[in-house]
């Protein structure tokens, strides 16, 4: 009976469904698990091996108050009214937290972007674009702030209801690093075929990561002209993704893009 419930628990892994469907399949297999549990207590104590049944008993009912309190998560819209589940969490999660914060290599960093301040009516969104050479840079500095951390991967946190709610009010697409990468180092430079963008983890390591070709709606040799700019902010877009599958979140895979906000005055 376990050998069945451990197979069906395998193949509902490769099978692409909601978390609350998910949930809801759990807590029907833990019932029917502790039910089998709950026969071999009884046959143990027609055995009279006592303590064996009466281990058996007491598993049975543990997982019979926890499969109830996910019965009433994922089956009711209310909350029973003895559930320690929440404190469990608490003190899970904080000892997870622990776990990692003692687990995080030296190597690893954490950065404020300091490229100033900017208000929001003096900056204009800018296209970038991109060659052989800065994709593939862009995929090495990718790669270089995954090897220190700093690439979030959790969807900010949203489950997978949130999700799809998102998609069905008309979003392509969900990343996993939300909004982007904030690249910690990034300037702009004047080179002979224009304005390029260079980033990294640091001056030191920062490569040429694309070429500003309009600033707005114009292009950048006009704007160039009657602005000074400045770069405000430079994110890194793409990487995995969820969109809508036929029956729940299907994880996609995009190619990294530069996204670039230019800050501009008026040239005195």
């Amino acid at each position: 009976m376990l050998s069945t419930l451990d197979l069906i628990n395998h193949y509902l892994g490769y099978i692409n469904v909601n978390a609350k469907l998910k949930g809801r399949i759990y807590t029907v297999l833990a019932l029917v698990g502790d039910l089998y549990i709950l026969y071999l207590a009884f046959s143990y104590f027609k055995n009279h091996a006592y303590l064996r049944s009466a281990l058996l008993g007491a598993a049975f009912l543990g997982i019979l108050y926890f499969a109830i309190v996910n019965f009433y998560y994922y089956f009711t819209s209310k909350r029973m009214k003895f559930d320690v589940s929440p404190y469990i969490a608490k003190v899970l999660g904080e000892r997870e937290a622990a776990d990692i914060e003692s687990n995080v290599p030296e190597a690893s960093v954490q950065f404020v972007p300091s490229n100033g301040i900017y208000n929001h009516k003096d900056v204009l969104p800018a296209t970038v674009e991109l060659d052989d050479a800065t994709k593939s840079a862009l995929n090495d500095t990718v790669q270089a702030l995954q090897d220190n951390q700093l690439v979030p991967a959790d969807y900010q946190g949203m489950t997978d209801e949130q999700q799809l709610a998102l998609l069905d009010q008309g979003q392509s697409k969900v990343y996993a690093n939300g909004e982007g990468i904030p690249l910690p180092y990034y300037r702009l430079e004047q080179e002979p075929d224009g304005l390029a963008v260079y980033g990294g983890l640091n001056e030191m390591s920062a490569k040429r990561l694309g070429i500003v070709k309009e600033v707005g709606l114009q292009p950048v040799e006009a704007a160039l002209e009657k602005y000074d700019l400045y770069i405000a902010t430079a994110l890194l877009r793409g990487g995995p993704a969820h969109v809508k599958g036929r029956s729940g979140l299907t994880e996609i895979q995009d190619p990294y893009d530069l996204k670039v906000e230019l800050a501009y005055k008026k040239k005195d």
